[in-house]
């Protein structure tokens, strides 16, 4: 992954609506979860909360796996898979 360092850009927020864990732009949360983002997994809650820290890549990798029990490739994909939903969003900065 070529990815370094992610932020979160001010004003995003995960919420959960329903049962489910979505994110929303503070402003905007009584209208729906962003377009696109749909509801997020437990691994995906947890990441959040270790980006909202500061935490880089490399850190946001061994602690999924460590947390959830994955194999490297398992917990690359994971991470993957949420940082580009992220970066799609147009929610966190690559830095």
């Amino acid at each position: 992954m070529n990815i370094r360092y992610v932020k979160l850009k001010e004003g995003f927020i995960l919420r959960e609506l329903g049962g489910e864990f979505c994110i929303f732009h503070a402003e905007d949360s009584d209208n729906g979860s962003l377009l696109g983002l749909p509801s997020v997994n437990e691994a995906c809650v947890f990441l959040w909360s270790q980006i909202e820290k500061g935490a880089d890549v490399n850190w946001l990798l061994e602690a999924v796996a460590e947390k959830y029990g994955m194999e490297d490739e398992e917990a690359e994909y994971e991470v993957a898979e949420f940082l580009a939903k992220l970066i799609h969003g147009n929610v966190v900065e690559v830095v």
